[in-house]
């Protein structure tokens, strides 16, 4: 059975049950996904992911399918008024997100989702695995950029992903981080993704005559290395330190990240109350969540240089360039979705990685060694710095 990404995470779903039972289901609820850590030696993140989860959330269709949802109820134990609400209602959410090949750091909100408490809940159980894999697949790949020096890195590792829909969104990730190519016929006719390889079965003396395509891009490759495994970054290293070439170094572990995954949190930070929002510090109203709808912009130096993201709330006036010394800001977010509907055609996985290799050549030169990086700034704003540092009363004298 293939059901829903939304249904897929039986704890969300006793989640939401529970918000019924509260009934606080249909209050507005603004959630913020965050990435909260970074893999050692890591100095940046490509944002990948947000492409393949809103494909699986246009998937999902404006209504759940009715069968799905009442299996899912016998399965889990759910609530009559739950099903009936998945079943009924359209997934009517606003979504902004960083788009794919954004560079991020942590606490910066990558994506917010506004809904009804129920659905911005739901849609959690699809963003958080697309973001966390996704963003792990390409920082790696970037990685991997930046260790070739200017050599050809191609997605080895898509071909083996063990479904058509983990093989895209692994050969997306991968693309948007910076290898320029695929061993994924499948990606190669579905995204546009390049194809590169070339032929490993020995026949001995039943080789045919070579191909008239091999040698020639964008098909073949004159000579591939696999590098294969985890030490991927350091067996680029070393054959760059010995001087070894290749018509491209073939990446099969990108989907080995295990202890490199970057940790991931999916947030609740304001709530509706009496008509307005009220700040949130997650559900519970006890974690160590930044309360408040937010945004990021990342500010520039004369040099075009990447100097600082700020936090802001969403309604707050930037901070102008002035007040940090540089010369000018930009958004990193966008609207992608409104009311359940994508605002634009999806985009193809070779913007994202125009976008994050133009973004990483901004970034301080030591943010993006690939050991002891230095740390990039972020910085709050003076309005998140008061919610979060309250001014204690005033003594009356």
């Amino acid at each position: 059975m293939r059901a829903s990404p939304l249904l897929c995470d039986g704890r969300v779903l006793l989640d939401a049950d529970r918000l019924m039972r509260a009934g606080v289901a249909d209050r507005r609820a603004s959630f913020e996904l965050a990435f909260t850590g970074m893999p050692q030696h890591t100095g940046f993140l490509v944002v990948a992911g947000v492409e393949a989860a809103l494909e699986a959330l246009a998937a999902a269709g404006a209504r759940l399918d009715a069968d799905e949802v009442f299996a899912a109820r016998e399965a889990c134990g759910l609530s009559d008024a739950l099903a009936d609400r998945l079943a009924g209602a359209p997934l009517a959410v606003d979504i902004d997100a960083m788009p794919d090949g954004t560079i991020a750091f942590p606490g910066t909100p990558v994506v917010s989702v506004e809904g009804p408490f129920v659905a911005a809940l739901l849609v959690g159980a699809a963003v958080v695995p697309a973001l966390r894999r996704g963003t792990a697949a390409a920082t790696r790949a970037a990685r991997l950029h930046i260790a070739a020096d200017g050599g050809v890195v191609v997605d080895g590792s898509s071909a083996r992903a063990p479904s058509a829909e983990e093989q895209l969104a692994l050969a997306r990730a991968a693309h948007v981080g910076g290898a320029a190519a695929t061993t994924s016929a499948l990606a190669a006719m579905s995204l546009g993704i390049p194809f590169r390889g070339e032929a490993g079965i020995d026949l001995g003396e039943l080789a045919p005559p070579p191909s008239p395509y091999e040698g020639s891009w964008p098909w073949y490759a004159d000579r591939t290395i696999d590098l294969g495994g985890r030490e991927e970054e350091a067996l680029l290293l070393e054959a760059r330190r010995v001087g070894t070439t290749a018509g491209g170094w073939v990446a099969s572990g990108l989907a080995e990240c295990g202890e490199d995954m970057p940790a991931v949190r999916y947030e609740l930070v304001a709530l509706e109350e009496s008509g307005a929002w009220a700040l949130r510090q997650g559900t519970s109203n006890r974690g160590d969540v930044i309360a408040g709808r937010k945004m990021v912009a990342r500010y520039y130096d004369e040099a075009g240089r990447a100097a600082a993201d700020v936090i802001h709330l969403a309604h707050e006036r930037m901070l102008p360039p002035r007040a940090l010394g540089v010369a000018r800001l930009a958004p990193l977010s966008r609207a992608v979705m409104r009311g359940g509907h994508a605002l634009e055609s999806p985009e193809p996985p070779s913007v994202g990685r125009e976008r994050s290799v133009a973004a990483r050549q901004l970034l301080p030169y030591a943010v993006a060694h690939l050991r002891a990086p230095a740390r990039y700034p972020v910085q709050l704003s003076p309005a998140l710095i008061a919610i979060r540092e309250p001014e204690p009363p005033s003594t009356l004298r």
